[in-house]
């Protein structure tokens, strides 16, 4: 059964992570050079933008060093790279950052197939270097958490898996959570959800999205839930910091339920989906997601759905990550219950 299965995903997809990650080996860096406002001179290798963060690979420092967007006041690169502006467009080329001229005040050139383009620094809200394999072009994060409580013999654990991959023309994503919680004399209780997502972007910050969830929660007497769909959406609001977004449409869902009075379901419901993203320097991250379903074959029913999350960076790419999720159901089995919710902690690494 899938549900059964999901917590191996986890370790195999986890495991081939950490060997694509560091089955990099030496190589000569490319002598990109930025320059930063305080007259610090940096050779190396740009990776890109994300955040509001630019990273560069040395070869005088063990990590990837990582500096403010704000205090660049020059780059120079031979790279390729895929880059996002504010305004919702998607390039690709080179990229170079200067201080600006009278003949032309904007501080960023991007030269393309298309000839060259002008645009303020803020307008360019993330840029990916083109790697030469798609495992090397992924980026996400690997969390993972447990507490043991010697008083009532409880102990509980959980694993979070994220993964993203970037065109200019389209982005797709990954994301598998598992939590497990036993107590001696008690009863155990497991949530496994393995999603995916996908935007196929439109012009001025619109895109189609599309999504695939796999659910299993023993505390809602859920073996399994599919949920497959899409719609519209739209960036209310993109920056190099922040990211408000939304989504519209329909799903349609197949349930199987372990309980005698109800044993499997589908239905047709709509899609109403919000994110926000806020990241600050040297500081971390708050993603905040939820998404509504209402019935519309099962008519009256609704679900909701929320991951909510503030990651505090820490050192070497690891970070400590507070995550709260919440399932709602406005009519579960009669045995089960309406919410199901967890408080999570983990220490994460980032690639």
């Amino acid at each position: 059964m899938i549900s059964q299965r999901l917590p191996r995903v986890a370790f195999i997809l986890t495991t081939l992570v950490f060997s694509a990650c560091y089955s990099t080996h030496a190589k000569k860096l490319r002598g990109d050079i930025v320059t930063m406002k305080n007259g610090d001179r940096l050779t190396g290798e740009v990776n890109g933008l994300d955040n509001g963060v630019l990273s560069i690979e040395t070869d005088y420092s063990s990590t990837n060093l990582y500096v403010d967007w704000n205090q660049v006041v020059t780059v120079r690169s031979t790279a390729t790279y895929l880059i996002t502006f504010a305004n919702g467009v998607h390039v690709t080329g080179r990229i170079e950052r200067s201080p600006g001229s009278d003949e032309h005040p904007e501080d960023v050139t991007i030269v393309g197939d298309n000839g060259e383009l002008h645009v303020p620094y803020p307008s360019v809200v993330e840029m990916e270097s083109k790697k030469p394999s798609v495992w090397r072009q992924l980026k996400g994060s690997v969390d993972a958490g447990v507490s043991f409580t010697s008083g009532n013999s409880q102990i509980s654990a959980n694993t979070d898996l994220n993964v993203r991959y970037s065109t200019p023309k389209w982005s797709a994503s990954a994301a598998l959570g598992t939590s497990f919680s036993d107590q001696s004399g008690g009863t155990k209780t497991n949530r496994n959800d393995l999603s995916f997502g996908g935007q196929r972007f439109l012009s001025r910050n619109a895109y189609l999205g599309g999504l695939l969830d796999f659910l299993h929660s023993s505390q809602q007497d859920l073996d399994l839930r599919t949920t497959l769909g899409g719609g519209y959406g739209r960036y209310w609001k993109r920056t190099t910091n922040t990211e408000f977004r939304w989504l519209g449409g329909l799903v349609y869902a197949q349930e199987s339920f372990a309980t005698p009075t109800k044993k499997s379901d589908s239905n047709a419901e709509g899609l109403l989906g919000v994110a926000y993203d806020s990241y600050r320097f040297k500081i971390g991250e708050i993603h905040l997601q939820a998404y509504v379903f209402p019935g519309l074959s099962d008519s009256g029913r609704v679900r909701t759905t929320t991951n909510n999350s503030l990651v505090i960076k820490l050192t070497n790419n690891f970070h400590f990550t507070l995550s709260f999720w919440d399932n709602y159901d406005s009519r579960p089995p009669t045995t089960a219950k309406k919410n199901e919710l967890g408080l999570s902690s983990a220490i994460g690494w980032a690639f």
